[in-house]
């Protein structure tokens, strides 16, 4: 019973992390690709995991296994001290990397019971394993690498629609996503499968443990698991198709040559691969390819770091644990030493973490003074350019009232002229002098009256300020005179017959007649308003 109960909690502990750490990079990457959104990848999706890790079972782990005597026997205490192992080494490599390599803390934590166990590792085997989990991103990121580079040489001197070739891409990036699913479930299979297989259960009891427990952890997990599975999609994942192509591609070659014999051909070892080292691989790849960086820095440093550091903690834990249940002091010391440099270790993590928290701060500050200070300045800026507008509009209504005043005056003296002739004449007697100098008054008085200059001056500013609209009509009636441009002026102003007339210095019922002939160079009929198609001009 405590053997039962041993496997199930590892089974569910090791299975919490694959579904919170790894899992949301595969189904981000099919989310992106937009092969998430079709009903056939929802519907197989659940089924291709739970068969990817259960079927192994049925049918024997032969391509991905164990070495001999890299684990040892089939103990509650050994079981029980893997998986709590590898959750100790997740979560410590989880305060410094979002890929905290769960799969080779796993291995680790296998090798760690069997030293406690008093078994010797193979030196070469271990060697091999070591330098399967450094080939295995490293292949990732070459194949990334080469695949967007095939992809942009094959399609730069083809053209095709864009719906086409978004239709073959989905199409393409589909069929890759259920292999992924199935490859990834395969390949993550020994993590859950050995946990169960070296209890000596029936296959039908080891696939329920296995399969029960995934399905009772998932539900738990599902909300966290999609919320980062959609961030990954629109942060990591928010660039073009063909990278995110090429990131499907690579990932799923490397996880089948090596969930297979294949690298035993050049002195590798199968082995379980972390999903989260695989794309993060793959984006470096394809940023070398591309030239432009699609992950941060600090992503891929912190992913190689895992790598090391994961299996490490993971094999020194399991050891520690597995001496614990044992009852060996030995085991008690190095999990004491092994606390104290945890709490070191997070405290330090804590103390860096205050000091990015105080730079963010002051970041922030400096943002918001710097936004301040610009804001400051715009306001600045516009508060001269309002005090210009103002200067200017000042100065035009000071050049208004002093031609107003000067027309004033110019009016005065042409009245003082008059007034001072008319009592010349009005002294003169009658005679053909009186006549002559009457005849000029009344032509000088007949020549006020038109107000020419005045006239002039009012339609010069009339064509500064409606010199769109005079645009506009000379563009659509190229046809049109220049009285007849000036009447459609002074009608869009809303002047009527009577002031048109005084205006331009003709009879009203001049005016009715020029808007007639107005009426017929505009094309328009009986029914049309003239002042309201004008002013639609």
């Amino acid at each position: 019973m405590v053997l039962f109960l041993s496997i199930i909690l590892s089974v569910i502990l090791v299975g919490s992390m694959l579904i919170l750490k790894d899992l949301p990079f595969v189904s981000g990457t099919i989310l992106a690709s937009g092969a998430g959104e079709r009903w056939s990848v929802r519907i197989l999706a659940p089924v291709l995991l739970i068969a990817g890790v259960t079927v192994p079972l049925f049918l024997g782990h032969d391509s991905i296994h164990v070495d001999a005597g890299l684990f040892a026997p089939a103990e509650a205490g050994a079981i029980l001290s893997v998986g709590l192992a590898t959750l100790l080494a997740v979560v410590a490599t989880g305060r410094f990397s979002r890929f905290p390599a769960i799969a080779y803390a796993f291995m680790a934590a296998l090798a760690g019971v069997s030293l406690a166990a008093g078994n010797k590792l193979d030196i070469s085997t271990s060697g091999s394993y070591i330098l399967s989990w450094i080939t295995a991103p490293l292949l990732c990121a070459v194949l990334a690498a080469i695949v967007y580079r095939l992809y942009a040489l094959s399609t730069r001197d083809r053209i095709i629609h864009l719906a086409i070739l978004d239709a073959r891409l989905l199409a393409v990036s589909t069929l890759l996503s259920l292999i992924l699913l199935a490859a990834v479930a395969y390949n993550s299979s020994l993590l859950l499968t050995f946990l169960s297989g070296a209890s000596g259960l029936p296959v039908l009891a080891k696939a329920g443990i296995v399969a029960g427990s995934v399905l009772i952890i998932y539900p738990f997990l599902h909300k966290r698991s999609c919320q980062k599975k959609w961030d990954i999609a629109d942060t990591e994942l928010d660039i073009d198709s063909q990278s995110v192509l090429a990131v499907l591609i690579a990932m799923v070659l490397t996880l089948v040559l090596f969930s297979g014999n294949l690298p035993g051909r050049i002195g590798l070892k199968a082995t379980t691969l972390p999903a989260g080292t695989l794309f993060v691989a793959a984006l470096a790849g394809i940023s070398i390819s591309r030239g432009r960086a699609l992950v941060e820095g600090k992503d891929i440093t912190s992913s190689l770091a895992a790598v090391v550091f994961s299996p490490a903690l993971a094999l020194m834990s399991a050891y520690c644990l597995s001496k614990v249940a044992t009852g060996s002091w030995i085991g008690t010391i190095f999990i004491i030493i092994m606390f104290l440099i945890a709490i070191m270790i997070t405290a330090l993590l804590r103390s860096r973490g205050d000091k990015d928290i105080q730079k963010g701060i002051l970041l922030s500050r400096e943002m918001q003074a710097f936004s301040t200070q610009k804001t400051l300045s715009a306001l600045e800026v516009k508060a001269e350019m309002t005090e210009k507008d103002l200067l200017d509009k000042l100065d035009g209504k000071r050049k208004e009232l002093v031609d107003f005043a000067l027309g004033i005056g110019d009016q005065k003296k042409f009245m003082e002229r008059i007034y001072d002739e008319l009592k010349t004449v009005r002294s003169m007697p009658d005679g053909q002098d009186k006549d002559s100098m009457t005849d000029e008054l009344l032509s000088s008085l007949r020549e006020r009256m038109y107000f020419t200059s005045e006239i002039n001056d009012f339609y010069a500013r009339s064509e500064v300020l409606h010199r769109d609209f005079n645009r506009r009509l000379a563009e659509a009636f190229p046809n049109l005179t220049e009285n007849e441009r000036k009447l459609a002026n002074l009608l869009r102003q809303g002047f009527s017959s009577k002031y048109i007339a005084s205006l331009m210095n003709i009879a009203p019922k001049s005016v009715e007649i020029n808007r007639y002939r107005l009426r017929a160079k505009l094309g328009l009929n009986r029914s049309d308003n003239l002042i309201k198609f004008i002013k639609s001009i």
